[in-house]
């Protein structure tokens, strides 16, 4: 079946026009959000997105995933997005950034035994694997256990595994222990909270220890100011994503405009910042 899914995806992408391609009514478009090393105060890498419209405009990626995997089509959409996003890196491409791609767990469980499908089609874009990391969603799997072979397989072929969203939905240390991800990307409620809220705010850096003591590095996402990038900073977070460094886009952001706002913000650590003192 993984094959047959992988072949169905390269064919439509290959045959869609150019940026895009259409597929059940849809339009669907790939676009690149950066992320950044707090350490290296420099781009690492990029998150692929969906853009999804039908005639009725833009549709929510998370809304059509979960509306493809009601009627049993989630899977081929999954590897559409596979294929799509990496036709996409492969035109924009440096050499060495990483490419980000979000999995949902019921869909990585088709992977648990078609691992080699994958691989193939990551060599024919000519990703190596070892640049790849792959985003697990935080959301419910019918089967943890295969879940853990999936990743294995991922792993076995050089990709490395991120857990998203955490702190959202059923966010728990669980399955951080079960999976090991080499990176847990925090959902953006939680830094919302910790910039608002004194007391929320304590919370931020015990959370971003207790991943670091389970072996992750952390990344704080949906950062969209410049007081939310230093309290997730200041909470020991390895990694930064979000609007304020740079907006998801169909070409890669001037890295060096967005390294000056992170090099800034660094040299802001020791001056007050009121803006970002809690209510509660």
């Amino acid at each position: 079946m993984g094959h047959s899914l992988s072949r169905i995806a390269e064919d439509l992408v290959r045959t869609g026009s150019g940026e895009s391609i259409r597929w059940q009514g849809l339009e669907l478009r790939s676009h690149l959000q950066p992320i950044y090393s707090v350490k290296q105060a420099a781009c690492i890498g990029y998150e692929a997105l969906l853009r999804a419209s039908d005639a009725n405009g833009m549709v929510r990626a998370e809304r059509l995933f979960e509306r493809m995997r009601l009627d049993g089509d989630v899977a081929l959409l999954d590897w559409i997005c596979r294929a799509l996003h990496l036709r996409k890196f492969a035109t924009l491409d440096r050499g060495e950034r990483k490419l980000f791609l979000n999995l949902h767990p019921e869909v990585a469980l088709h992977d648990a035994r078609s691992v080699r499908e994958f691989a193939e089609l990551l060599g024919y874009y000519g990703l190596p694997a070892a640049r790849l990391c792959l985003e697990i969603l935080e959301a419910p799997c019918a089967d943890e256990a295969l879940l853990r072979d999936a990743i294995r397989g991922y792993r076995g072929m050089g990709a490395s595994i991120a857990m998203a969203d955490f702190g959202q939905g059923r966010s728990n240390f669980d399955r951080i222990v079960s999976l090991r991800p080499d990176l847990v990307k925090i959902d953006r409620a939680i830094l919302t909270r910790a910039v608002g809220e004194s007391r929320s705010r304590r919370v931020l850096p015990s959370i971003v220890e207790l991943l670091h003591e389970a072996g992750a590095e952390v990344a704080v996402e949906g950062i969209e100011s410049a007081d939310e990038a230093l309290v997730a900073i200041d909470s020991g977070a390895d990694h930064l994503q979000g609007m304020h460094l740079a907006a998801p886009s169909a070409n890669l952001p001037d890295e060096a405009l967005s390294e000056g706002i992170l090099a800034g913000l660094l040299r802001m650590r020791g001056a007050p910042r009121l803006a970002v003192v809690g209510h509660g």
